[in-house]
C-alpha cells in the first residue's frame, strides 16, 4: 500500500510459499485452522487487489486435498490465483530469481 502511493499507482505483488520438506503430519486440522485458513483471511482481507498470484512451491501430495477442502472458505478471485507447483525443482529463491530475470 504505501509503495503504491508513493508510486501514485497500484502495485502488485507474487506471494511465494515454499512447501519443500514439509509432510503429511504437518497438515493436521490445527494447521488448517491456525495457519492456512488465518493465511486466507489475511490475504483477503489485507491483500484483495495486490496480490497478483499465490505460488505454492514442492507441496506434498496432501495440500491438494487440503485446498478441496479450503477452497469453498476462498473467494473466488482468490482461488484463481492459486498455483500448486509440484513439479518446481528449486528452492523460493530459484523460483523469485526465474520470475524477475
Amino acid at each position: 500500500h504505501n509503495e503504491s502511493m508513493k508510486r501514485h499507482q497500484m502495485i502488485f505483488v507474487d506471494q511465494v510459499c515454499d512447501l519443500n520438506g514439509m509432510n503429511m503430519r504437518q497438515f493436521s486440522p490445527m494447521f488448517i485452522s491456525k495457519v492456512l485458513k488465518p493465511w486466507l483471511k489475511m490475504t483477503q482481507s489485507n491483500y484483495p487487489e495486490t496480490a497478483k498470484r499465490i505460488f505454492f512451491l514442492n507441496p506434498p501430495p496432501i495440500l491438494s486435498l487440503v485446498w478441496n477442502i479450503v477452497t469453498p472458505m476462498a473467494s473466488p478471485s482468490t482461488v484463481a490465483k492459486v498455483q500448486l507447483m509440484s513439479d518446481f525443482n528449486g528452492s523460493g529463491a530459484d523460483f523469485l530469481r526465474e520470475k524477475t530475470s
